[in-house]
């Protein structure tokens, strides 16, 4: 038997992979032998692009809720606080890292400047005027880089003196607001404890409301057995044919009996007779 003959509905060219090129569109059918369509599973781009937008929503929802919250805020602003202050501390070191090196580059500009003016005062103690006049040129510059280096010595000083305070502050703001925060949790723990506490009561007290309204039901329901329990106490005495009320009978008869029987044997005893039989 041959197969069937495959007929496509809309011919285009096929990729790889099997899936077909061109302007392919959501909701092409295929069919083999021109009887069967092939169709992609009507539920399954819906299902996945609801999944989808699901997950972006419930995001969103939690990037909106944790910007909303207090505590984020705050927990944010103080690691952006920490972040300034080490980058205030880094460049507090920078600047002092860069005054020692002036320092050094001032000291040695000090000591070149001396090693040259004894050599301007040694070329004039020689007499050798053009070696003292170079010497003298040498010093001049280097007093001016001394010169330049002292300046820019004091700058670095005064502008570690200004980073270090600026540090200081920045370091007792952060600490102060530590400390606030702290103190904020603090209290939003004692406002929820007492909330709860407040709430417990609350539950407490309709709790108990609740058992008072039971123990009255049923201190009701047990006045009315007992009721119960006296009206037929008291029906059975006062009918004539209760089995309560003809055994008392019975035993006030049995009762009546002995008594007769013990004056009798009183009598006879007092007579000095026999005693009777029954």
């Amino acid at each position: 038997m041959r197969p069937p003959p495959v007929s496509v509905e809309r011919s285009r060219p096929w990729g790889p992979g099997g899936t077909p090129t061109g302007t392919a569109r959501t909701g092409d059918r295929f069919s083999l032998g021109g009887t069967t369509p092939l169709q992609r599973p009507p539920g399954v781009h819906v299902t996945i692009r609801r999944r989808i937008t699901r997950i972006v929503k419930a995001n969103r929802s939690a990037a909106v809720e944790a910007k909303q919250d207090p505590r984020v805020e705050a927990q944010n602003a103080q690691a952006a606080q920490r972040a300034l202050l080490d980058q205030a501390r880094r460049g507090a070191a920078d600047v002092a890292a860069h005054h020692h090196r002036v320092g050094l580059a001032a000291n040695e500009a000090a000591a070149y400047l001396n090693r040259v003016e004894a050599a301007v005062a040694a070329a004039v103690q020689r007499g050798d005027d053009d070696a003292a006049r170079a010497a003298i040129r040498e010093s001049m510059t280097a007093r001016r880089r001394l010169d330049t280096l002292t300046a820019q010595l004091r700058e670095a000083e005064q502008q570690a003196r200004r980073l270090h305070e600026d540090v200081q502050r920045l370091e007792h703001r952060v600490r102060q607001n530590a400390m606030e925060y702290d103190a904020m949790v603090a209290r939003r723990a004692a406002a929820q404890a007492a909330i709860g506490v407040h709430e417990a009561l609350a539950s407490s007290s309709r709790e108990a409301a609740s058992i008072e309204a039971a123990r009255h039901r049923a201190e009701l329901e047990v006045r009315r057995f007992e009721a119960q329990a006296r009206a037929r106490e008291e029906l059975s005495w006062s009918d004539p044919s209760s089995p309560r009320l003809q055994q008392a009978f019975e035993e006030l008869e049995a009762e009546a009996s002995v008594q007769q029987q013990l004056d009798e044997l009183k009598r006879r005893d007092h007579r000095g007779g026999p005693p009777a039989r029954y």
